[in-house]
């Protein structure tokens, strides 16, 4: 009787057969979406990356640390002798390309913006005519590099622009080709129309206090315009911040915006709004982007409007005290408490 008794609680309490099967099948599963997610989170990681070293503008000390602490990345000495590496193949490039210049036979290099391991921006002018630009040189790593895709998109999501919208507040797209690089690889640039003048530097300008203010009006009220254009063509530009716009040019104070390589399409072919995706990846920069798009949510027109009213709190507060250090309540700069948060991560 106690074996028969003991056999039958030893089959009560054993696992079924195949509620193990299923167990194992679901751990499988699981595993499988975590290789899955963290190779989209690192691709996401490199296309955000590529974006910022492709930017217009030069990205001075100051938002580097700001970018730094707002992504939480590491300050070891791997992170910075990979850094040193890339800055030297940057340079390298930089280099080569200078020594074919002009490109296309008319944009000879007046400055260099930045340069880095995804691509050099250089400020150029034309020879015929002696118009201001800025060439974009994106360089491919592999076949379908997040670099050599941004800037296909952010050309193509220009000339659409342009096409249907010529009056459109975004910089023109000037010019486009082909280059190779010191290895004999292809590579693609475009010459964008040059916003010549920084908005911080614009507001600066401004004789008195109601001056600037009224300069900070003025830009919102443009940069407002470019982003509407921008929605009535169906794109969201998912990168609104303070160094994603400029002004034209000192005789003509227009505000543009520009760096479009974070812009998706919102409609499908028909201007149907599509619909919205179930997992997304977060796109912008976490100081100025939405409560919505920091939760990792599909973003919408309502998100460019948050980050633009994100902007005119701080360029409102800049010009107030060019020496805030927190325009936005969740800022970092200069507060010791986030700095501190931001390491304990």
């Amino acid at each position: 009787m106690g074996g028969k008794q003991s056999t039958a609680k030893d089959a009560t309490h054993s696992p079924h057969p195949s509620r193990t099967k299923k167990s194992k099948q679901s751990s499988a599963q699981q595993r499988e979406r975590g290789k899955v997610s963290a190779a989209r989170k690192t691709r996401h990681d490199l296309k955000r990356k590529a974006v910022r070293e492709m930017s217009c503008v030069a990205t001075n000390r100051a938002t580097l640390r700001r970018i730094e602490a707002s992504t939480g990345m590491d300050p070891a000495k791997a992170i910075e002798e990979k850094r040193e590496k890339e800055k030297q193949m940057g340079h390298e490039l930089a280099e080569h390309l200078k020594s074919i210049a002009p490109f296309n036979k008319r944009w000879h290099v007046t400055d260099t913006i930045s340069e880095g391991a995804y691509g050099v921006v250089f400020a150029v002018k034309d020879a015929k005519t002696g118009t201001l630009g800025v060439i974009k040189v994106a360089k491919a790593k592999d076949i379908g590099d997040a670099t050599n895709q941004t800037a296909e998109w952010e050309g193509y999501v220009l000339e659409r622009m342009f096409r249907q919208s010529p009056e459109a507040s975004i910089v023109r797209l000037l010019d486009k080709g082909m280059l190779a690089d010191q290895y004999g690889q292809g590579m693609e640039f475009m010459v964008l129309e040059k916003a010549e003048v920084r908005i911080r530097d614009h507001i600066d300008d401004g004789k008195s206090m109601k001056d600037k203010r009224l300069r900070v009006a003025k830009v919102m009220l443009q940069m407002l315009k470019g982003i509407v254009d921008l929605h009535v063509q169906g794109f969201l530009h998912r990168d609104l911040k303070p160094d994603n716009m400029g002004i034209m040019s000192t005789e003509s104070p227009i505000a543009l915006l520009f760096d479009l390589g974070m812009a998706r399409m919102y409609t499908d072919g028909e201007a149907h709004i599509r619909q919205p995706r179930t997992s997304v990846a977060f796109r912008g920069t976490p100081e100025w982007a939405s409560g919505h798009a920091q939760k990792c949510r599909e973003q919408t027109r309502y998100d460019d409007l948050v980050a633009w009213l994100f902007c005119a709190v701080e360029l409102f507060a800049y010009a107030e005290c060019a020496l805030t250090d927190q325009p936005l309540p969740w800022t970092y700069r200069g507060n010791q408490k986030v700095r501190v948060f931001q390491n304990m991560r």
